[in-house]
């Protein structure tokens, strides 16, 4: 487990991009629950921390790829029109354990 931040730095409704033993994690407070997952969109590599988070689901800010943090599963795949441009579907992500401890969020890589 590595430390990533203090709790106080995502507040419950928001997520951030952090590195963590070298690999892009995005971390998300859902109505107080830390999640954490690969930051890294499967479809075109879109940076997931600058998408937006609604509820659970989180939507990459390229082509609108959607993730559940809760779980790394597609919620939502790219439209057909751009899985025939890109050649490329989306895929479910790797999730990863988290922990408070003393004020401060752990994630197990």
């Amino acid at each position: 487990m590595e430390k990533v931040c203090d709790a106080a730095e995502v507040p419950p409704g928001a997520m951030r991009g952090f590195m963590v033993q070298g690999r892009k994690i995005l971390l998300a407070n859902v109505a107080g629950q830390f999640y954490a997952m690969d930051a890294v969109c499967s479809h075109m590599q879109g940076d997931l921390s600058r998408g937006k988070l609604q509820g659970t689901i989180v939507t990459c800010p390229v082509h609108g790829s959607q993730y559940d943090v809760t779980n790394g599963k597609v919620f939502r795949n790219v439209s057909w029109a751009v899985k025939t441009f890109t050649r490329k579907s989306a895929t479910d992500l790797a999730t990863f354990r988290t922990e408070v401890k003393e004020g401060a969020v752990w994630v197990g890589v």
